[in-house]
């Protein structure tokens, strides 16, 4: 079995993921306390929503935020916060890629993604 092809997401995606977020939540009527970026693919993420919505960048997930991670791939990173998710305790989960076999299906996402690799803009190609 050969290495993963590669995708390459770029800053104009990113973009074009943090606005369709923002539309997706004002159509929600969703107003996050404040976001939390789960480290270390989240946090770039969730500092372009913080000044997009002009809410608080959290250090940790807090009543009523928006949790955002770049992907929910395996599931297992956001696992914990869906479990933790009451309505007591309200999490919106967003990532910007999705795989159908993940164990966390997000409030929102942009892209579904197979076996590709996906490689952001904020991590290199090493």
């Amino acid at each position: 079995m050969g290495k993963p092809k590669k995708i390459y997401v770029t800053w104009e995606q990113v973009n074009e993921y943090v606005n369709a977020l923002v539309e997706a939540l004002k159509k929600q009527k969703c107003d996050p306390t404040g976001v939390f970026g789960v480290p270390r693919g989240g946090i770039v993420l969730a500092t372009l929503i913080s000044y997009k919505l002009d809410i608080p960048l959290l250090m940790h997930a807090a009543k009523g935020c928006l949790i955002i991670d770049d992907i929910a791939d395996s599931g297992r990173t956001l696992l914990h916060y869906r479990e933790n998710d009451t309505q007591f305790n309200r999490y919106f989960i967003a990532t910007m890629y999705y795989k159908s076999r993940s164990a966390v299906t997000p409030d929102f996402y942009m892209w579904e993604k197979g076996d590709d690799w996906v490689v952001f803009p904020w991590e290199g190609d090493e």
